[in-house]
């Protein structure tokens, strides 16, 4: 349950995004998530509406009415300040930043044709999407930058019936020597916004891939794997996009990665009803959260018939947090808590570094977690106000070398490129982190924004984060079982238990707990399909450490011939 009342108003937080496309500074209001009643049932979350304030006077619609005319609007900016660009990244909102590449000077790689790309690094590998038969290519080839190869279609993306190509995907970060990527480096600039921080100009600088598309391409509708925020800077060409927020999953039988096309015809448990198309054309950026579905399309009536370029990237700071509290439940339930560590990435926020809080084998207890919450808050509080505020957090957790030094850690501030920083960048570095630390700290457990945190608030976030951490050690343990028939129904069990406890209002009249005991019926009488959704399960929680079955493409540099091959036949050539 959310406050809809004239307080809920008073208490968000409004930013004010400063815009001068007149050549004079106007305000636009960006109205943040709305206020959480810690009465609720900590597992229901915010709806679309209440979280994303562009979202406010959105109404779904079936995917066969949908206007992209009639659609409310993604929210644009330009002049982003630092402090508006946090929240709107605290916040989880998918942006168009319309002055990306300003100040970027002729030696940008913005600047580049496809063509300049092949000249300068003609051995460079890169991967064609939708692409059978062709999952390589050199850049020296002309064809990737000179010819169209429509491969695939789908009446629900954008181009309907039109076939689209897939985009090349060149992984500058992590697929080239050395020696490639400094070279493409020298051309790299960093868009301004990203600039005040010294986290975000290296991750930016350390982390890019480029993107090739020639009219009539683009992307089928899929949820990215990063647990950051995304970049996408488009540098030539009008590219268009169609966004979904990551759509509810209430149980783990419904978990998924939302990968390419899923979500098209009905596949899912909740179908494809994108809510907004725009267009990010040069010099333009469009940044979007963890878990936004995407699809984007090149299209042929809006571009000529070259070749267009993009870069993708992410970046640190802040972090997510407001996004994250918001739909941990489902994010839990997905490839973002079963494969990746986006999770114990935010681990040290939702627990203030409590281990008491990790308590996964123990069942829940909303008790212990307010005796807990308050402990905490009387530790913190130093003005006797019974309410901790960021200053409160920074002067405890950031104190001294030890205590930093902790933060660093457990906050996952030692990035892959630390030891590259000379001792005064990493001084920088630990700063802006413990600033960084404390602010998404506070937020992640201010549920009534204003700007302090309760023992009420606390308590109901332990309570929450405990949950979501017990309910996946159970589906864990429950999916690896043996016996799929008995993995079943210890799932389903399960599940049932915390839907009653912490997701209905009154576990005696509960909606979701009667779908899924209809559900469990059904999948019972079919032996195929039981062990079809145990094995899903299985599978996803296997792809936290890649899995067995992962499959590798190895490619020759210097002959180009390409092996696929498992990971378990590469383990047996060892």
């Amino acid at each position: 349950a959310i406050v809809h009342s004239v307080l809920a108003a008073m208490v968000r937080w409004t930013v004010c995004l400063w815009i001068s496309a007149t050549g004079r500074a106007s305000a636009v209001d960006h109205q943040g998530p709305l206020a959480r009643d810690t009465s609720a049932p900590v597992l229901r979350e915010p709806s679309v509406q209440e979280h994303w304030g562009f979202l406010r006077e959105y109404k779904e619609v079936p995917f066969a009415d949908f206007q992209p005319s009639q659609a409310v609007k993604v929210t644009r900016v330009k002049n982003l300040d630092d402090a508006t660009f946090k929240q709107l990244i605290r916040d989880g909102v998918p942006f168009v930043v319309d002055d990306c590449t300003r100040g970027f000077d002729e030696a940008s790689i913005s600047k580049f044709e496809c063509k300049d790309f092949a000249d300068r690094w003609p051995t460079g590998n890169m991967r064609a999407e939708y692409t059978p038969g062709q999952y390589h290519i050199y850049l020296k080839d002309p064809k990737w930058y000179s010819e169209v190869a429509p491969q695939k279609m789908h009446a629900e993306h954008m181009a309907g019936n039109q076939q689209i190509a897939g985009p090349y995907i060149w992984h500058v970060k992590d697929e080239e020597p050395l020696k490639t990527k400094r070279q493409t480096q020298q051309h790299w600039r960093t868009p301004y916004f990203l600039e005040p921080s010294i986290a975000n100009r290296i991750e930016a600088n350390e982390s890019y891939e480029f993107w090739f598309s020639m009219a009539g391409g683009g992307t089928f509708t899929h949820a990215d794997a990063y647990c950051e925020s995304t970049i996408s800077m488009q540098f030539k060409g009008k590219k268009r996009w169609r966004i979904q927020a990551f759509p509810e999953i209430k149980h783990f039988f419904n978990a998924s990665t939302f990968g390419d096309e899923q979500i098209y015809e009905n596949k899912q448990h909740v179908p494809w009803t994108p809510e907004t198309e725009f267009t990010v054309g040069p010099g333009q950026c469009f940044i979007f959260p963890t878990g936004y579905l995407h699809e984007t399309f090149v299209d042929p009536a809006e571009n000529d018939k070259g070749c267009f370029t993009a870069s993708t990237f992410q970046f640190n700071h802040p972090r997510q947090v407001n996004l994250y509290r918001a739909y941990l439940s489902r994010f839990s339930m997905s490839h973002y808590g079963m494969g990746e560590p986006c999770l114990r990435n935010i681990d040290s926020y939702a627990t203030l570094l409590s281990q008491k809080t990790t308590r996964s084998e123990e069942q829940p207890d909303a008790a212990k977690a307010r005796s807990e919450a308050e402990q905490i808050v009387k530790i913190l509080d130093k003005d006797g106000d019974s309410l901790v505020t960021q200053k409160e957090l920074y002067e405890h957790f950031c104190k001294d070398k030890k205590s930093r030094k902790k933060i660093m850690k457990a906050g996952g501030f030692y990035y892959n490129w630390h030891e590259m920083l000379k001792p005064d960048q990493k001084k920088d570095l630990e700063e802006e982190a413990m600033n960084v630390w404390t602010e998404d700290a506070l937020q992640y457990h201010d549920l009534n924004k204003d700007k302090s945190v309760s023992v009420d608030e606390l308590s109901y976030n332990f309570l929450h984060w405990d949950v979501v951490q017990h309910r996946l050690t159970a589906a864990r343990k429950a999916s690896a079982m043996n016996n799929p028939v008995a993995a079943f129904q210890k799932l389903l069990k399960n599940e049932k238990e915390i839907l009653s406890k912490h997701y209905c209002e009154d576990a005696a009249a509960c909606p979701a707990v009667d779908e899924l005991s209809k559900f469990g019926e059904r999948a019972q009488k079919s032996s195929k399909r039981l062990k079809r959704h145990v094995g899903k399960i299985q599978g996803m929680f296997e792809a936290e450490e890649g899995g067995d079955e992962e499959t590798l493409t190895m490619v020759d540099r210097e002959s180009g011939a390409q092996q696929r091959s498992t990971v378990r036949d590469l383990k047996q050539e060892l």
